[in-house]
């Protein structure tokens, strides 16, 4: 009957070591999952500003391109403009050479009619 007992008692010990070693598994592998959930919500949130990087990556992207094609458009009246102005330069220094004429006329009459 002692053997038995010892038997017994022997086992228990062993159910209680397997119990505590099963027991100090279990709570490594809580903090592990806590842990992985801890990435994971990590990963979310940089998955969210990711999201919110490429959305915001693609607005100025966007603006980029208008901001482009109306300088395109700029450089386009700027270029019309400054072919329409120097095409009417001869015109206008012409007119600018017959006001000086005129004026040096109009002085020279004015002291011949003055005397």
């Amino acid at each position: 009957m002692n053997a038995k007992i010892k038997q017994l008692e022997l086992d228990n010990t062993s159910k209680d070591q397997q119990i505590t070693s099963l027991t100090h598994r279990n709570e490594l592998l809580d903090k592990k999952v806590e842990d992985h959930e801890e990435k994971l919500e990590k990963f979310k949130g940089l998955e969210n500003d990711e999201s919110g990087a490429r959305g915001e990556r693609e607005s100025l992207l966007r603006k980029i391109a208008l901001l482009e094609e109306e300088a395109e458009q700029n450089d386009k009246n700027l270029k019309e403009t400054t072919e329409k102005y120097t095409s009417l330069l001869p015109i206008l220094f012409c007119g600018v050479v017959l006001m000086i004429d005129f004026v040096k006329l109009m002085s020279r009459q004015i002291i011949l009619n003055g005397r």
